[in-house]
């Protein structure tokens, strides 16, 4: 079932009930007041023909029903009873009709003074009529035809105006939700023009920003992020058949060369040597692709443990230093606490050393010096890792990319890397709910700050 349609039946549904609710109570409100004012009118006449009857001397019975028999306000099926403190019957008024009165009737109309009640279809209203020491019970009967009727013509204009209003209700909700959900069905028609060749489209933003605008802006951001991702992987496509087509280029022509004539034993040994060298590099670069693919595609399946800070830098210390021997690693603890357990962070031990090991290897590769300075900073929340370096240093426009996977400034370009290190660091960091942020002044060198937080706060 279609919104339009779910709308105009809950908007008909909700006014209709509604409606019904409020003619209903019209109908009860009326129906009690009519039944109250023919009560008031009966004990009026009660208390007219008792007064006529007993006060006025002149009138007896049968001029009291010559009097009654000729007024024209007469009720329908009108009957007059008045009895006196014995309960006997002294006058009655209506032969066409017999309703048993009964002692118990009689005594309740002396207890309340006043009792309404229905009887076979009539409605009867008794008072208590005092003159002197006597009571009398004086009872008028008749049946509201004329209320009767009017509520049963109250009844059906309310039955003939609610299915009319209901169809009014209907139509209308149906033309409303037609132009509220008007700007929906062109935010649709824009959407399912919409391909990858034209991500650079954006939805309208009307000029109220009601629930339909804070949609088309929020649609217009996620088409934002789905551009920037569009691009990411077509740069990254990019950046990668480079990075591969530079080795594989160099192996096959060096291959080719080889092949064109004998040649001697060193020769060959240079060759393979050569190739060799080509080979480790592409197997670094496919193992760094692989290994930024697994930390962007899983994030949740590493295992965390308690694991010391410190040592994760000695160690990743040590490896710089085997990859070559000329890499220099300082390492400084600030502030050391006297709770070694300020020293851990919750993370997994290998994606720790493997970002803090780039960042190391990164700061002695583009240092003057080969010079790697790792200071240690602990806190009561966190432990904060500075690694500076004696380098070229980044520009402020470039330090917006650094993360970015390839991304290399042109003071690094003749520096021997992929560009990959960063963004696998970033990815790791963030994976331990950590922060990496680098300060750089161009001439003067680069500082990487990383901060996590302890284990005990984490």
């Amino acid at each position: 079932m279609q919104i339009r349609t779910k709308l105009t039946l809950q908007f008909s549904v909700l006014v209709s009930s509604i409606v019904l609710v409020t003619f209903f109570v019209i109908y009860v409100l009326t129906e009690d007041f009519s039944q109250r004012d023919f009560y008031r009118r009966l004990r009026e006449k009660a208390i007219t023909s008792a007064i006529l009857l007993i006060k006025v001397d002149q009138v007896d019975s049968a001029l009291l029903q010559v009097i009654d028999r000729a007024k024209r306000d007469n009720f329908y099926r009108e009957a007059v009873h008045v009895y006196n403190q014995e309960d006997k019957e002294i006058y009655f008024s209506g032969d066409t009709v017999t309703l048993p009165i009964t002692p118990e009737i009689l005594s309740e109309i002396r207890k309340r003074n006043e009792y309404q009640f229905e009887l076979n279809g009539f409605h009867l209203n008794g008072i208590l009529f005092k003159d002197g020491d006597n009571n009398y019970a004086s009872i008028v009967a008749a049946i509201d035809i004329h209320g009767m009727r009017r509520l049963t013509y109250l009844k059906t204009i309310l039955s003939v105006a609610f299915f009319i209003l209901s169809g009014v209700v209907l139509a209308a909700g149906w033309v409303y939700s037609g132009r509220a959900l008007k700007p929906l069905q062109r935010i649709m028609d824009d959407v399912e023009s919409l391909s990858p060749k034209n991500l650079d489209q954006r939805l309208k933003e009307g000029k109220h920003q009601d629930e339909m605008g804070k949609l088309i802006f929020i649609f217009n951001k996620l088409l934002d992020r789905i551009a920037n991702a569009f691009n990411l992987q077509k740069m990254f496509v990019s950046n990668v058949s480079h990075e591969l087509k530079n080795p594989l280029t160099n192996i096959t022509s060096q291959l080719e060369v080889t092949l064109l004539k004998e040649r001697s034993k060193e020769e060959y040994r240079e060759t393979i040597e050569s190739v060799l060298e080509d080979i480790k590099s592409l197997n670094l670069l496919s193992n760094s692709l692989l290994e930024l693919a697994r930390l962007t595609r899983d994030t949740d399946s590493f295992s965390m443990s308690r694991v010391r800070l410190d040592e994760i830098l000695w160690d990743a210390r040590d490896s710089v230093k085997s990859i070559d021997p000329a890499y220099q690693v300082e390492i400084e603890i600030r502030d050391m606490p006297d709770d070694e357990n300020k020293l851990y962070v919750e993370g997994n031990l290998y994606l720790l050393k493997t970002a803090f090991q780039n960042i190391i290897e990164n700061a002695c590769k583009f240092s003057t010096d080969m010079l790697a300075q790792v200071t240690l900073s602990v806190t009561d929340e966190f432990l904060i890792v500075r690694v500076q370096d004696r380098g070229p240093g980044i520009d402020n426009k470039d330090i917006d990319h650094v993360f970015e996977p390839f991304f290399r400034t042109d003071a690094t370009s003749k520096v021997r890397g992929y560009g990959i290190g960063l963004s696998l660091c970033n990815r790791i960091i963030s994976i331990h709910k950590g922060k990496i942020e680098i300060n750089s002044t161009p001439g003067q060198g680069t500082m990487v700050i990383v901060k996590l937080k302890t284990a005990k706060s984490f």
